[in-house]
């Protein structure tokens, strides 16, 4: 989750100017709308407009998706809902907030069912509850990404621990089975050696180490050199 402090400021309207900072993007046919709500928001956030779905679309062809888009539901050509629609599967963490003239049930339940809308709001929008509104959007923007890099850092520690922890258990698990000697054999196994080599390394007979071999592949389950190699190297014995 964002830090108090962070979620703090966005919520008594810090500026987020900032390069790289969450922008918002407006988008409503209506020119006086989009004039008086940017005037609204500008102090406290970067802000984008688009008088229709297909310039809002166009857009974001050259933009980085936006933190929080406001998107008027009765517009020429796409409509609201399939704009937020559209949104939804290009930019999946932006959230979504619809303004409407038509407060009725219907679409709204639509809007939220298509555009996974964060907030439904009536026109005309009182700009204070537009500013909260906006205001809540950005945080919660901001926790998702927040919780995504999180969980993004844990799954990359996890892949690097993951294989660490797997060669000790199986490390482990050989010293349990394997005698001290099986164990040397198999780690020269794992390195490429062969019984006529490992031999002379080890003072023992060719027939000895295939010997050693055979009990080890039995112990373990497994049917070819190619397996002891794959282990040994799983277990960190090369």
């Amino acid at each position: 989750m964002p830090s108090r402090a962070g979620l703090k400021a966005f919520q008594n309207g810090a500026s987020v100017h900032s390069a790289g900072s969450p922008w918002v993007l407006l988008v409503d046919d209506d020119p006086l709308l989009l004039k008086s709500s940017r005037r609204a928001l500008a102090e406290r956030f970067e802000i984008k407009t688009a008088g229709t779905g297909q310039e809002a679309l166009d857009l974001l062809k050259v933009l980085t998706p936006p933190s929080v888009v406001i998107v008027d539901q009765q517009m020429p050509g796409i409509q609201g809902i399939e704009l937020l629609h559209r949104l939804r599967d290009l930019s999946p963490d932006t959230v979504r907030i619809m303004l409407t003239g038509q407060a009725d049930l219907a679409t709204a339940i639509q809007a939220v069912n298509l555009g996974q809308v964060f907030r439904f709001l009536t026109k005309p929008v009182e700009l204070a509850l537009l500013q909260q509104s906006v205001a809540e959007a950005v945080a919660l923007y901001v926790q998702k990404r927040e919780e995504a890099a999180l969980i993004a850092a844990a799954m990359d520690q996890l892949a690097k621990v993951e294989p660490r922890a797997e060669a000790l258990a199986l490390s482990q698990l050989l010293k349990t089975r394997l005698t001290p000697r099986e164990l040397e054999i198999l780690r020269l196994i794992g390195q490429g050696g062969v019984a006529k080599d490992i031999g002379p390394q080890l003072g023992i007979s060719h027939r000895t180490v295939d010997v050693h071999r055979s009990h080890i592949l039995q112990k373990l389950g497994l049917h070819n050199s190619s397996s002891l190699v794959r282990v040994a190297i799983k277990a960190g014995l090369v």
